[in-house]
């Protein structure tokens, strides 16, 4: 399972250039999230949307694959909330079985 390409399409609406900091934890974060898309979604399609919300950037990656994502199993997502928390943020996976997976990461832009 995994390693095929994933057709991905990018949503971005950020305004004003991002903090550094804030800059490279999102490229971090979104970077791992499409691996994990390609080496354990069996997606066909992924997506990236990131957006300002008041002093925040909300970053998304979401694909069509089978699911199951969870914080607690493995520490390649752990890892990605512990980066998003160094950084004042918060990570949140939604990922039911058979539905795909969303990962959202809310990062303080101050």
């Amino acid at each position: 399972m995994g390693g095929e390409p994933v057709s991905v399409t990018c949503d971005l609406a950020l305004g004003e250039p991002l903090p550094q900091s804030v800059e490279s934890a999102a490229y971090y974060i979104v970077n791992e999230a499409l691996a994990n898309v390609t080496k354990h979604a069996s997606a066909s399609k992924a997506w990236i949307r990131l957006t300002r919300d008041g002093g925040h950037l909300v970053a998304e990656v979401g694909d069509d694959g089978v699911g199951g994502a969870d914080l607690t199993r493995g520490s390649g997502l752990a890892g990605l909330a512990d980066r998003a928390e160094a950084n004042g943020g918060k990570l949140t996976i939604d990922s039911p079985p058979g539905r795909g997976t969303v990962l959202k990461v809310v990062l303080p832009c101050a």
